[in-house]
């Protein structure tokens, strides 16, 4: 099978752990079919390269210099931050869906997977249209909100996206509701990301809580960072990651007297990831709704803290209800609250018997439901499969 991934930002270099599940679902593809992902061009990145059988193509939409749309932020908060950009758009729509159209009529793809359909789903459309290419659109949540808020009056683009795809694809269970909701669709598979497993359960754990991700507002790491105000000392706190938000992070941790208990790590290469998971006694996540209405779409280093035996505490919001069970596999705490989440990881560290419970039912529930080669087959399955029945 051949498969083509249309993405808005993929790996640059071997260091670079920007959408991390992605890579690894699609290392796993690589076994059985020929997999080339189509993204946009970054500055001065070559516009091919491979990665472990994965082939990288990218589409230039502009000069070296002005190429900087995606992968550091997300499309509408780099324009947001640079309004004139927004003139680069034709040239990125343009460009990219000749580059997919080339591709698919060169390489005769099976299928055609597009990552964050809106607005990528309009790069494929071409392809599907001349050359009847099979499309799967995947949703990952933070897309919908943009079709609730500041394009209500737009919904019949979504419903044209999800009515002109063959199949449709949700990460969680509150994305796939979301996305019938907004279409009007009858089918919608909910696939979330997956994650490499270990053989063993060799977990030995450190005196550390661990935080992942790009730093956002809806990450919510300012009250974890409070909470820490509330947990004992010896306990210290790990922020992994970049982001707009970590100069407002940074001072509060300077406010609340925690430079000795809080280090801010960047971002780091996938061994020394590994290794901080591997270390890690306690994850935390504690998501808000952010100013435009956006949360986690599923919540994936939850997962992959599981999968290395750390307890996880995270807001009941979002996607993250599909993974973090109360009390089974992790522990609620309340949104926007330090003293609930200092509280949940007082009671994770005092109860040794609650501690291994949780432990080991979340490493069973991620075996079970998250291990990447069970998620690649429900992937190939559905890309082998017929056209989901819409309304």
């Amino acid at each position: 099978m051949k498969i083509l991934h249309i993405t808005t930002a993929f790996k640059r270099n071997e260091e670079d752990i920007i959408t991390p599940w992605l890579v690894n679902l699609l290392q796993e593809q690589t076994k059985n079919s020929d997999v080339i992902v189509l993204t946009s061009g970054y500055g001065s990145i070559p516009k091919r390269q491979t990665f472990d059988k994965i082939h990288v193509r990218r589409f230039s939409y502009a000069s070296k210099r002005m190429m900087k749309l995606t992968h550091d932020l997300a499309i509408q908060d780099y324009i947001s931050q640079h309004p004139l950009s927004v003139f680069l758009l034709p040239s990125f729509f343009i460009t990219g869906a000749i580059e997919c159209f080339r591709i698919a009529k060169e390489k005769k793809i099976d299928s055609i997977v597009v990552h964050w359909p809106f607005p990528l789903f309009f790069i494929a459309f071409p392809a599907k249209f001349l050359l009847n290419a099979k499309i799967i659109s995947v949703f990952y949540g933070a897309e919908l909100k943009l079709f609730k808020n500041k394009f209500r009056m737009a919904k019949f683009i979504f419903k044209f996206i999800c009515k002109n795809s063959d199949s449709l694809i949700a990460i969680s269970n509150s994305t796939g509701e979301e996305v019938k909701e907004l279409s009007g669709a009858e089918n919608v598979d909910v696939i979330p990301y997956g994650v490499q497993m270990k053989e063993e359960r060799d977990f030995r754990k450190d005196k550390l809580i661990l935080t992942v991700g790009r730093q956002v507002e809806r990450k919510g790491t300012e009250y974890l960072i409070k909470a820490m105000k509330l947990v004992r000392e010896d306990y210290r706190l790990a922020v992994i990651g970049e982001g707009p938000e970590l100069p407002s992070l940074k001072r509060i941790v300077n406010e609340e007297n925690l430079v000795g208990r809080v280090s801010f790590e960047g971002w780091v290469r996938d061994d020394e990831l590994d290794s901080m998971y591997e270390r890690a006694k306690i994850f935390v996540l504690p998501a808000i709704y952010d100013s435009r209405g956006e949360t986690e779409g599923l919540g994936m280093v939850l997962v992959e803290a599981m999968a290395h035996g750390a307890v996880c505490v995270a807001t009941g919001i979002g996607g993250i209800t599909d993974i973090i069970k109360d009390n089974e596999t992790g522990l609620f705490s309340e949104e926007k609250n330090p003293e609930d989440i200092a509280e949940k990881i007082e009671r994770i560290i005092d109860d040794n018997e609650l501690y291994a419970r949780i432990q080991n039912k979340a490493f069973d529930f991620v075996a079970r439901i998250f291990s990447i080669a069970s998620i690649n087959e429900r992937y190939i399955e559905l890309l082998k499969g017929g056209r989901n029945e819409k309304k």
